[in-house]
């Protein structure tokens, strides 16, 4: 099973292996592993965030292009990992309707149909 949570959202045992998917962190974040690669670049993240000067229906094509370019085997290996155990992605927003890491599930859906997931 893949699923989707905010790091602000206390952990708990049916996380199993927590992949922070964030390009910055703090030593107080409670994760596993730590994969920048599938976060949005310094770049994207400037645009869309900080600056605000693209909307999400912009942000989320360009992310996409720039997973499949540097993230997607990483994803990959991410989701054959999900069908034997239990993995969550995390990110800092609490709820994913405009988070990277519900893109992210999505693309494993598409990756790996019978995949269990869960976006939250």
């Amino acid at each position: 099973m893949l699923s989707t949570k905010s790091l602000q959202t206390l952990s708990n045992s049916e996380d199993g292996l927590r992949v922070c998917v964030m390009r910055r962190i703090k030593p107080e974040y409670d994760f596993d592993i730590w994969a920048p690669i599938l976060a949005p670049s310094e770049d994207l993240l400037q645009r869309y965030v900080i600056n605000q000067e693209i909307s999400w229906d912009e942000f989320r094509p360009l992310f996409l292009e720039e997973l499949h370019k540097k993230g997607e085997r990483f994803l990959n290996f991410l989701c054959n990992l999900a069908t034997k155990q239990n993995v969550t992605l995390l990110c800092w927003e609490k709820k994913p309707d405009y988070c990277h890491r519900r893109l992210l599930a999505e693309k494993c859906q598409e990756l790996y149909p019978d995949l269990k997931i869960d976006i939250a």
